[in-house]
């Protein structure tokens, strides 16, 4: 096992008994990891800090229901050393109805100290095994039966699973590992697997191998060339291993979808597509069903009356068209009429794939490529490169990464003219599983919205902050206005419009003295009035993402997008309440004011605390409220407070600030858990005005 420096281990130790007190539970893993629909199972969630006091699981989706097999919130408004003793894990009782969506599921957990990071359960319709005693060697193999979902862990340094399973002559095999996409939102895992999958004969001879299929996931196929025993082992590529790396290594003989053609439809449409894996040698074209809803979907096929795996497919509201070769030059290019979407494939290496639309001058286009991204379904070989040419064949645009490794262009056309779309792999890659949806559409003005954090703990009469993140695009400069639906009872969310001028603005959630412990999912929405430039206004509402924070080695904050933003009532918090004066701010240009700030803290915390109005990190900004033009003047702030209650922080519009009428701000307290991790308390929000 890779050991953590020595200084930063101290750190880490020092850090951990000396800064804070309490923390919300942190998820590193789940044993098993996968569960079976249809069935009642117990799960094993482990991590950090404490699970003591936890009472609910909230989990994305429907079709599941859980127990969490442990004693309700224990409330108490003193606490002077914490009796109760560090719970590292919590058992929780599962039972997944038999329809069930399939696939990756978020979840968090609820305690009476406050709601965990986020944890990823894999919902699977083929039985689940778990690994048992030691099993690294062939000869410690063991056994396992096909179909199955096999879940274990690489738990230490040059840990090698193995498993024995017999197989016929001809049976056409399928090895699908979920394990480092299970990893990725998790909130402090530092380091993270990178499974390789072994196929060996009864003696030891390897057959086949595969590392990077599904990004670091490997997908194994093979056909078996007689009667016998096999191992499938599993392992790190470096031979690394952690006890929180689980994996879930779906082995079967049924039809094998990786990939469809076309992998993109209308709602509800019946098409035939065309399966990449073993399905494809059953049953080389298969009638199939769109879903009604819009989006991202993982599909089942049916193949000589069995279910495939699931399989991702995109459902778009634009009219699609297959893509036709020859199309490899421009010369050949397809003729488009906007909009539509175009599913096609880059089906050999060195493949090009050309498009011709005709543009109006200053009429924008957004062209989006669909097929390959980290942390959805969407697992195209795919690392598209999108180019827009002139009719005379230069190039006018091009992008790479627009979104995880989906290329995409608003292209705004300067005259009348024709105009070609060039895709092709970045490295020039290609195959069956290249498959993509390429969608041209008008270019209208939206946005969309993020949550920083993703999660808010507040106790009885205490306050946090959420920063909402407006990403405007397309000549949309409005106003958004911000609301949160599904609160638990007992917390209020102030007022949001976050003004044409600013890309964020800050939400102040608050506990009422009376609110009772308890948790639930939130819905964060904006909602906007836009008018594009050649039809109505009309008003748009739009469901934020939220920001997971991820801590990175050496104590760096990362983000990964996620689904599922929670709010929770706590026991008492460390900082009860944020009192600041004045309770307005009203600036001019050029002028200063000086926030003084009281904390008023649990009696019995004693430890540190600092005072901001901005989301920090190791110098980053991650949340700033202040409208443009105003800053912290640091110099003249007082913003260590350490064990004292008292400090203040002074505000400075520039001489050129715009006026700007009642934005909210705050003052944070921020209480350190560890080396990395802190907790914001938030002062009720203070309306802030620039006025001339």
């Amino acid at each position: 096992m890779r050991k953590i420096p020595a200084i930063i281990g101290l750190l880490l130790a020092i850090a951990s008994t000396a800064l804070g007190q309490t923390s919300f539970p942190m998820i590193t893993h789940a044993s098993p990891v996968a569960v079976q629909r249809g069935k009642t199972v117990e799960v094993t969630v482990e991590g950090q800090q404490n699970f003591s006091g936890a009472y609910q699981l909230l989990i994305s989706g429907s079709g599941i229901t859980a127990e969490v097999q442990s004693a309700p919130p224990v409330v108490s408004t003193a606490k002077t050393s914490d009796p109760r003793p560090a719970a590292r894990s919590v058992k929780i009782k599962l039972s997944i109805a038999a329809d069930a969506k399939l696939g990756v599921r978020e979840f968090r957990i609820a305690t009476s100290l406050g709601v965990s990071s986020l944890g990823q359960l894999f919902v699977v319709d083929e039985p689940v095994v778990e690994e048992k005693g030691v099993n690294n060697t062939i000869a410690q193999a063991q056994a396992v039966t096909i179909p199955s979902v096999i879940c274990g862990r690489i738990e230490a340094t040059e840990d090698v699973d193995c498993y024995r399973f017999a197989a016929k002559q001809g049976q056409a095999l399928a090895f699908e590992v979920s394990s480092a996409r299970l990893q990725d939102k998790i909130h402090d895992l530092q380091k993270h697997i990178d499974p390789l999958v072994v196929l060996l004969d009864s003696a030891g001879r390897e057959l086949a191998a595969n590392d990077d299929a599904n990004f670091a996931d490997p997908l194994l196929t093979f056909t078996i060339p007689k009667d016998g025993d096999y191992i499938l082992q599993i392992r790190d590529a470096k031979y690394d291993g952690d006890p929180r790396w689980t994996y879930a290594v779906r082995a079967t003989d049924r039809p094998f979808a990786s990939h469809v053609h076309p992998m993109a439809g209308n709602p509800g449409q019946t098409m035939k597509l065309a399966p990449v894996g073993t399905a494809s040698a059953i049953q080389p074209a298969v009638s199939f069903q769109a879903p009604t809803q819009l989006g991202f979907h993982e599909v089942q096929l049916d193949i000589g009356g069995k279910s495939t795996n699931p399989v991702a497919f995109y459902v778009t509201p634009l009219p699609v068209i297959v893509e036709q070769e020859p199309n490899d030059a421009p010369a050949q290019a397809m003729r488009l009429s906007i909009p539509c979407a175009v599913a096609g494939r880059i089906s050999q290496r060195r493949d090009a794939d050309h498009f011709v639309f005709r543009g109006s001058k200053g009429r924008a286009l957004r062209i989006e490529v669909k097929a390959r991204r980290f942390g959805t379904v969407m697992r195209s070989g795919l690392d598209s490169y999108l180019e827009v040419l002139s009719s005379k064949g230069a190039v006018l645009a091009a992008n790479d990464d627009n979104i995880g490794k989906d290329a995409g262009v608003t292209f705004t056309p300067p005259t009348d003219d024709d105009y070609v779309v060039r895709l092709r792999d970045l490295n020039s890659k290609g195959g069956d599983s290249f498959v993509y949806c390429i969608e041209f559409d008008w270019a209208v003005p939206e946005f969309s919205l993020r949550v920083d954090p993703g999660k808010a703990m507040i106790g009885p009469g205490s306050s946090m902050p959420w920063y909402v993140i407006v990403t405007r695009s397309n000549g949309f400069a409005g106003p958004v206005e911000v609301a949160i639906e599904g609160l638990p009872p007992g917390v209020a969310a102030s007022r949001l419009t976050i003004p044409a001028t600013m890309t964020q603005g800050l939400v102040v959630l608050t506990a009422d003295l009376s609110a009772k412990v308890g948790a639930s999912m939130v819905r964060v929405v904006g909602k906007a009035s836009i008018k594009s430039s050649d039809g109505p206004e009309r008003t748009v509402l739009q469901s934020s993402v939220v920001s997971e924070e991820i801590y990175m080695p050496g104590g760096g904050r990362g983000r990964f997008e996620a689904d599922m933003p929670a709010v929770a009532v706590t026991e008492p918090s460390d900082i009860l309440r944020v009192d600041v004066t004045p309770k307005e701010i009203s600036l001019k240009p050029g002028e200063e004011v000086r926030l003084d700030v009281t904390i008023e803290r649990r009696k019995d915390y004693d430890k540190s605390v600092s005072l901001d109005i901005l989301l920090r990190h190791l110098g980053s900004v991650y949340g700033n409220p202040l409208p443009p033009g105003v800053t912290i003047v640091e110099g003249k702030s007082k913003t260590l407070i350490g064990t004292t209650s008292k400090g203040h922080i002074v505000l400075k519009a520039d001489a050129t600030a715009a006026p700007i009428e009642n934005v909210p701000v705050s003052v944070l307290a921020h209480v350190s858990i560890n080396f990395v991790v802190k907790i914001s308390y938030s002062s009720p929000v203070i309306p802030l005005s620039i006025r001339k």
